[in-house]
């Protein structure tokens, strides 16, 4: 993903890292109101002069206000804030951070906070650059959209989720030195090549070369650069030599050793919430929500991990959501159906022992059957209107948007792909216990291996992409709309993200077994942890739910 800005509307807003930038003083409103916010732009600790500000708020990359910083570096910036929960930041191009004259590669970035609450001052230097692309890559929120930086509208509770991340990176416009040491580094050494850049414009060509994202494309924009090197660059040498050359004029601290990783920062909160023993699938419903089936049915917790029910439907494994909300669980020979409420509206026999669910566009639950070596076909109602022979031990089942079925088998290996009307159009092999399944944004279907420690991508007619490593024993899998696979390993106790490529990002704590992940409207990432009764919840690291193409979460 390239990241572009244009020089017309927006221009460099750099902040000394020796002022304090306060998030505190502006008063919540719920409409629309005049605001202003001062602030200054520094490169390294000199003024950046000539640099045009753009104040955003998230879901319009069209500016509300623009700003042009002074000799000092200063602005004031008046506009008319529309308040509510949407995001606000900034980002300024170009100027002159003195001896190195006027640059028009310069781009800088700083969030501001909730609309309906935001700072009226504010610090923009590299620090906060860095913290801010750290952020919008964990959100795959920075899109290029006629040459300005956007970010997509995310609800409050991702927005909340973002500006908490980015304040937990930042304090007083620097690095805040209570992360690691290994977090410390990573963000001062993103600032200071950024640094490197910002006070000499041919630095920029070295920084733009070396930052390679991971099909070997060279950056074309700072922040383009950044992202790259978040998106397992491969010059950290390099890298880290340009980031040494301007450390000691910027103030951003390296405490680390050469040879640091440009990885995502890894600086989450994790949370656990007891759901029943035995956990095994999860759900999301529309008010966020989650539906966890466990050994004696299955318990609904809030965002907030409280208990909203516990529902006794015998033992499911799969859960999914329809489109009006209910929920369906697939217990041993039946299927059982919840309205929101928890009421049970119909309990449907399928015979067998049937695993996981998953819907069409036409609203018809098709359901995986592990002791026939079906999948069954169910209507709105409840009634079987098809079962179809699909090899041994099927299990994972997902929906593409031409409403082809594609399922995983655990015991041949062998993914199917099926028509609607349960006609056999493909087979793939050559996986190892094949179980999870899911589609990406583009069609491509993503299959873990847990025999084989492995995810494989197959295009949309079924040949195999890459196979790529995952983590120890990847159960199940679900992909957010940006792309990223999010894979729970269960006998490392980990999830592993993967790019659109295959390539590993990152990894996160996820409790004792993870086994079954999904993805809320508010970024965070929840899995079930199978060998106690407990689902970990990993706050705010990406871009909404999981939702190709219909209205409600496939599972799994």
């Amino acid at each position: 993903m390239k990241i572009l800005m244009s020089t017309a509307l927006l221009s460099a807003f750099f902040v000394s890292c020796t002022k304090s930038a306060s998030l505190a003083g502006g008063s919540a409103q719920s409409g629309a109101f005049s605001s202003s916010i001062t602030g200054s732009v520094n490169g390294g600790l000199s003024p950046i002069t000539g640099a045009v500000v753009g104040l955003f708020i998230t879901g319009n990359s069209t500016p509300l206000a623009t700003a042009t910083t002074n000799s000092s570096g200063a602005f004031t910036l008046n506009y008319t804030n529309p308040g509510g929960n949407g995001l606000l930041y900034m980002i300024a191009t170009g100027g002159s951070a003195g001896s190195g004259g006027t640059n028009a590669k310069i781009q800088i970035a700083a969030m501001l906070g909730i609309a309906s609450n935001v700072p009226t001052s504010i610090i923009l230097n590299e620090a906060t650059t860095a913290a801010f692309l750290n952020v919008a890559y964990n959100y795959g929120g920075v899109q290029d959209a006629n040459g300005t930086v956007a970010f997509p509208a995310l609800n409050s509770g991702g927005n909340t989720n973002m500006i908490a991340q980015y304040n937990n990176l930042i304090a007083n416009a620097t690095v805040n030195t209570s992360l690691s040491t290994s977090n410390q580094n990573l963000l001062a050494a993103m600032a200071n090549s950024i640094a490197a850049c910002v006070e000499n414009s041919s630095n920029c060509n070295t920084l733009f070369n070396n930052a390679v994202n991971a099909s070997q494309s060279a950056a074309t924009s700072i922040q383009d650069a950044l992202y790259n090197m978040l998106n397992n660059t491969v010059n950290v040498t390099n890298l880290y030599a340009l980031a040494n050359t301007s450390s000691s004029t910027t103030g951003f601290a390296m405490p680390g050793t050469n040879g640091a990783s440009f990885n995502i920062l890894p600086i989450v909160t994790t949370k656990t919430f007891s759901c029943g023993a035995s956990p095994l699938g999860i759900a999301i419903d529309g008010s966020g929500n989650a539906w966890i089936s466990n050994s004696t049915g299955v318990t609904e917790l809030n965002s907030s991990g409280t208990a909203l029910g516990t529902f006794a439907i015998g033992a499911p494994f799969g859960v999914s959501i329809d489109s009006s909300g209910d929920v369906w669980a697939a217990s041993g020979s039946t299927v059982t159906e919840l309205n929101p409420s928890g009421t049970t509206i119909g309990t449907f026999s399928v015979g067998g022992t049937d695993t996981w669910i998953a819907f069409d566009t036409s609203g018809n639950a098709w359901v995986t059957n592990t002791a026939s070596n079906t999948v069954q076909e169910l209507n709105a109602s409840g009634v079987i209107v098809g079962t179809f022979s699909v090899g041994t031990g099927p299990r994972g089942i997902a929906i593409d948007a031409s409403g082809n079925v594609w399922v995983a088998h655990q015991t041949s290996g062998n993914v199917y792909k099926l028509s609607s009307a349960g006609t056999v159009l493909s087979i793939s092999t050559g996986e190892t216990g094949a179980k999870g399944i899911a589609l990406d944004p583009s069609g491509n279907v993503w299959v873990a291996n847990g025999g084989s420690n492995t995810v494989t991508k197959l295009n949309p007619a079924g040949i195999t992409l890459g196979t790529f490593s995952a983590g120890n024993n990847p159960q199940f899998l679900a992909i957010d709309p940006t792309g990223k696979v999010w894979v729970p390993a269960a006998s490392s106790n980990k999830v592993t993200v993967l790019n659109s490529l295959g390539g590993t990002i990152t990894t996160y704590s996820a409790g004792t077994l993870p086994f079954v992940i999904a993805v809320d409207a508010s970024g965070n990432v929840w899995a079930t942890n199978d060998s106690s009764a407990n689902v970990t919840q990993i706050v705010g690291v990406t871009l909404g739910p999981q939702f190709f193409p219909y209205s409600g979460p496939i599972f799994p």
